[in-house]
């Protein structure tokens, strides 16, 4: 997988398409107070990036834990992905429920960085 990512990579970024900086799946926690709970997410940037054709990426209403390099962290528990990428060298951040499609990018997505 690792070949295969560093390929695709190279070639969005010669055409300055779709980066994936870093995902997230799992459970997350916000709640301060439950720090001390085991986290319950796991890396999934490497697969996800190795799911991108022509600049993009296209997930169905399904599960995420059935896609290649994925599995269910939290089995019983709601679960998110969470994306943040890059696409024509600006910033994007998605988060969405499990079982939702996904279609990046999307200029909704985009990081105003503007200040």
């Amino acid at each position: 997988m690792q070949e295969s990512v560093r390929r695709i990579i190279e070639a969005e970024e010669s055409r300055m398409g779709l980066i994936i900086v870093n995902a997230w799946y799992g459970k997350f926690v916000n709640d301060k107070s439950k720090k001390n709970e085991k986290v319950k997410v796991i890396d999934v940037t490497v697969p996800l990036q190795c799911l991108v054709k022509d600049s993009k990426l296209i997930l169905t209403e399904a599960s995420k834990a059935g896609l290649p390099g994925f599995y269910d962290p939290c089995v019983g528990e709601e679960k998110n992905l969470r994306v943040l990428y890059q696409f024509r060298g600006v910033l994007h951040q998605v988060m969405v429920p499990d079982s939702e499609a996904l279609r990046i990018p999307k200029q909704s997505h985009r990081i105003d960085t503007d200040g």
